[in-house]
């Protein structure tokens, strides 16, 4: 099944007159596999394509989609990674599968940074995330966390992203990357 939303984006692009741009987002499955923006966009080895590829069917077997795809005009342009904290094996807390982490926010075209894709896709995975949810057998996760950056992108992206969409910086973990929160 695809989630889709249809969002219109009306601001000024950089050094241009304002401009309608219509952003649709996707989950990513089988269907639209291919066009996850790290596939597309950057220089990724068929080796490293299989193994992600693997890894997403592994994660979308027990949780179901992890990835948001922003489009525009047809085109996948940016995307969203994501999954319980506890798939990952090293964590181990009591609230893990109740709580999302954020891997990546992408945007893979220069010339759509800066429009607010980055936060459609967050404002879109916060959404269904508020809903009950078949992983947690019909409960609704409780929080989402990212490992931020500061005064760089981040492992997820920088920190003044995160704040902006409401989350908290909860830890420090080094002079650059910070842990992010949002309780739903």
């Amino acid at each position: 099944m695809l989630n889709s939303y249809k969002l219109l984006d009306k601001r000024a692009g950089k050094g241009s007159r304002a401009m309608g741009m219509r952003v649709v987002i996707k989950d990513l499955s089988e269907e639209n596999f291919d066009d996850h923006p790290c596939f597309k966009y950057l220089r990724t080895t068929k080796r490293t394509v299989a193994i992600t590829k693997d890894w997403l069917r592994k994660v979308y077997s027990k949780f179901g989609s992890c990835v948001k795809v922003a489009y525009v005009d047809d085109k996948p342009v940016a995307m969203i990674q994501y999954a319980p904290k506890d798939i990952f094996p090293h964590v181990n807390q009591p609230d893990a599968h109740k709580t999302i982490l954020i891997h990546c926010v992408y945007i893979a075209d220069e010339k759509y940074a800066g429009k607010g894709i980055g936060r459609k896709l967050v404002e879109a995975l916060i959404n269904d995330l508020r809903k009950p949810h078949p992983y947690l057998k019909g409960e609704k996760f409780e929080k989402i966390e990212a490992l931020a950056g500061k005064g760089r992108p981040g492992p997820a992206g920088p920190v003044e992203f995160f704040v902006k969409l409401g989350f908290e910086v909860v830890k420090e973990f080094s002079e650059y990357d910070v842990l992010v929160r949002l309780d739903l």
